[in-house]
């Protein structure tokens, strides 16, 4: 057999190793994913609603070719400040590129199932309104009254932020929230140095999608503050006079989620199925994520926990102000997450110990002899022949 075939086997048999470990370390997350798609066409199916797995394509590829082209980067060591990045950096081997390449293929399951379980999400989150017909919102609304005192929560926060520039740098803020929660995933699936810590994020992002994104949304449907006046035009609205501030505020300095809240009006009256798209309040996902990346922050470092805090607070009083959510919706996923991230660590650690159950029942991996033994035999099997020859 020559160093070339030899080679070639033992990179083939290597990038098996490789797939199966991938596999392996996302197993529970590949699983939840896989159940909720299920579940969703299963849903859009018996309620006749649009579905479909690649409402995210072009967002996905263009991800894709963003992560391997830092990648590619960071191995090739032309910015030092890439190869710096904890989740980036190649590692104390001093084949740095091997181990960057195996963060990708890790990640690989990851990034390949996200598209069509967040495509599944925006196709039963755009069809709420036909599934179960918002009807909760003057519920929701009583109930933020009955716990602020008698006055909704956005009239308590408007003394101090009912200014225009206050609120059009608050609506920037608020607009953050996606490449921050998009960055986070990134890192943390790339992130293989704490596996235990990298599922229990992973798992519970996926949850929270589906428990209170979904389930949870589908039994409280609820437009919220901003779509008020029109999902019930029959009554009078408790929010116009919030909705009036922001659009002289508008004239100002641009409000943007004013642009979007438009946006997802057109699209649910046109039946559309876009990428974010579909109208839904309570519970707060924005909230929901946001802490979830707040008790990540908190076992990271403590200077990240105060900072992902602070961001917690500040989605927290933006959905309020800007007319997204109730009060409550924001107060179920502070509530809920907790738990969610608790039973995820459970998921993350049978994960674990699945991985190291499967490891012990393995057979012994075959050890390569070094480079120069492969040389030499192969050069004593060519001269052998002469050699018995003569």
């Amino acid at each position: 057999m020559s160093v070339g075939s030899v080679k070639g086997d033992n990179r083939l048999k290597q990038l098996r190793l490789l797939a199966l470990r991938a596999l392996e370390a996302n197993a529970m997350f590949l699983f939840f994913v896989a159940i909720y798609v299920a579940q969703a066409f299963v849903v859009s199916f018996f309620h006749e609603t649009r579905f479909s797995l690649g409402v995210y394509n072009i967002m996905w590829i263009g991800g894709a070719v963003f992560v391997f082209l830092i990648a590619y980067l960071a191995n090739k060591r032309r910015d030092g400040l890439l190869t710096s990045i904890p989740f980036l950096s190649p590692g104390e081997d001093r084949r740095g590129r091997l181990l960057l390449w195996r963060r990708l293929a890790i990640a690989a399951p990851v990034f390949l199932a996200l598209p069509f379980f967040v495509s599944a999400f925006t196709s039963l989150k755009a069809s709420i309104g036909t599934i179960n017909p918002y009807a909760l919102d003057h519920v929701f609304m009583e109930i933020d009254r009955f716990l602020h005192g008698g006055v909704s929560a956005w009239r308590i926060l408007h003394p101090v932020f009912g200014y225009p520039i206050v609120t059009a740098t608050v609506s920037l803020l608020y607009e953050a929230w996606f490449p921050i929660m998009a960055f986070t995933v990134l890192a943390v699936t790339l992130w293989t140095e704490r596996p235990a810590l990298r599922n229990q994020f992973l798992i519970a992002f996926i949850l929270i999608w589906a428990v209170l994104g979904t389930f949870a949304a589908l039994i409280l449907p609820a437009g919220g503050p901003c779509f008020y006046g029109l999902l019930y035009p029959y009554r009078d609205n408790p929010y116009a006079p919030l909705m009036a501030y922001l659009q002289q505020a508008d004239e100002i300095y641009r409000v943007r989620a004013l642009d979007m809240q438009d946006l997802l009006w057109e699209q649910f009256e046109a039946g559309n199925l876009r990428p974010g798209g579909g109208i839904s309040a309570t519970p707060s996902i924005h909230v929901a994520i946001s802490t979830l990346i707040m008790l990540l922050a908190w076992r990271v470092s403590p200077w990240l926990g105060i900072a992902a805090t602070l961001f917690l607070i500040v989605t927290m009083v933006a959905t309020v102000h800007l007319g997204w959510h109730y009060a409550i919706d924001g107060y179920i996923s502070l509530a809920a997450v907790p738990a969610i991230w608790a039973f995820a660590g459970r998921i993350a650690e049978f994960n674990l110990r699945g991985m190291r159950i499967a490891r012990s029942f393995a057979p012994p991996r075959s050890v390569m002899p070094p480079r120069g033994a492969l040389a030499r035999a192969d050069a004593d099997a060519a001269v052998a022949p002469r050699t018995a020859h003569k």
